[in-house]
């Protein structure tokens, strides 16, 4: 790729051109044919799917990828750290990967207003000061933002929620400014030996992401409902913030953001240094029937060819991976996606009382068009309950021949 490029995607769909490979969607390198450091470069308005990565960004050493190299000893690499590439990811969504967005090396890696959903990892940055703002990171499942060895940056305005592994893992990073986000997962924050970590900003009138009048901190939810109203999660140490596991590894949330309607008030306290991290005194684990909740297809007896016209007695099996019982409120079940629901069942619910661990095989009728063909179905575990809704993962599915 060469410098000063805007690829403009305008609204474009971009996906392995061969299944198996170890494709990239965008490869932004880390020197033009010259040899020059590649900058100004801005990705925007398009999407990508299916790839080993959505979108890479290049430093020392891109080993990893058959046509990748080690530049750890040249002088490039050193470069790259210490020249801002301006280099812009803006309005991409990115869903099946391995990972959405890696940046390696690179002095502001920049990602604002996208979607990174259902990826094994969202954005992983090694290395600079970040800059993320207004992002939707959710049903990831490893970690939903996994920053490694950065110095500073920001995460603000984003919704991370829904991510199996934690929503931000702070590896070894240092000085994290992480304010006005919704997070919703089973660990919203995990730190690896990170310091001088902010979770707030000081409070001011401007309108949160929350619609709320003001902002600072962030919002710590359950299932898309404020902690602060549940009389589930315990709050030992009053900081406004259910306690562990909602957060791991001692950081405190001195100014949560706060929603308009819930009577919760935020006492005046004095301002802690920003570059403190403070470990609380050891806690219970609380009961939720929530946090815990989680589902996978792990299988299917549905024959991949069939006459056309036949109806065939299928099933799907559906295992409990997640550290709670599925009770009956939570409504947890397998649906059909899209044309799929032509071929039998829409809904498929999950009698109560699987426990963590246990699989469930669900048993139904299908029915083969009379239209000869190849034909995708495609099915997704969910959970309806309580009013809230989640997809677990990413959709089973199983390519039929009808003859």
């Amino acid at each position: 790729m060469s410098s000063s490029v805007i690829l403009d995607g305008q609204g474009r769909h971009i996906s392995p051109a061969m299944t198996g490979d170890p494709s990239v969607g965008i490869w932004v390198t880390l020197q033009d044919s010259a040899g020059n450091l590649v900058t100004g470069v801005r990705i925007q308005n398009l999407s990508i799917e299916n790839e080993v990565t959505g979108i890479y960004i290049e430093g020392a050493d891109s080993s990893e990828f058959p046509w990748g190299r080690d530049r750890s000893s040249e002088r490039a690499a050193s470069d790259a750290l210490l020249s801002d590439r301006e280099i812009k990811c803006s309005g991409v969504t990115i869903t099946g990967t391995r990972i959405g967005i890696t940046s390696k090396d690179l002095k502001s890696p920049v990602v604002w207003q996208s979607v990174i959903r259902e990826n094994e990892k969202g954005i992983l940055i090694s290395g600079g000061s970040p800059d993320i703002r207004d992002l939707i990171i959710a049903e990831n499942t490893g970690s939903g933002i996994h920053l490694v060895k950065t110095e500073g940056g920001t995460i603000t305005g984003c919704r991370i929620e829904a991510n199996h592994g934690a929503g931000i893992h702070l590896d070894h990073a240092a000085g994290t400014e992480i304010w006005n986000n919704v997070l919703d997962n089973q660990v919203n924050i995990r730190n690896t030996a990170s310091e001088k970590v902010a979770l707030y900003r000081e409070l001011v009138n401007q309108t949160n992401i929350i619609n709320g009048p003001r902002t600072g901190g962030n919002l710590w939810a359950q299932g898309g409902a404020p902690v602060y109203s549940s009389h589930k999660i315990p709050d030992a140490d009053q900081d406004g913030i259910g306690d562990i596991p909602y957060i791991e590894s001692g950081l405190i949330d001195q100014y949560p953001l706060i929603p308009a309607g819930t009577g919760f008030s935020l006492q005046k306290q004095a301002v802690p240094e920003p570059a403190r991290i403070v470990t609380p005194a050891p806690v219970s684990t609380p009961f939720s029937l929530i946090t815990g909740i989680h589902a996978v297809i792990t299988g299917d007896s549905i024959p991949t060819e069939m006459k056309a016209g036949s109806s065939y007695k299928v099933n799907i099996t559906l295992l409990n991976d997640g550290s709670e019982n599925w009770l009956d409120l939570h409504a947890v079940g397998i649906r059909a996606i899209g044309d799929t629901a032509l071929w039998g069942p829409e809904w498929m619910p999950v009698p109560p009382g699987i426990n963590s661990k246990q699989a469930y095989t669900v048993n139904f009728e299908i029915n083969a068009p009379k239209i000869p063909g190849t034909y995708e179905l495609s099915y997704q575990a969910v959970r309806e309950g309580q009013g809230v809704s989640v997809t677990f993962g990413r959709p089973h599915k199983k390519a039929v021949t009808v003859r």
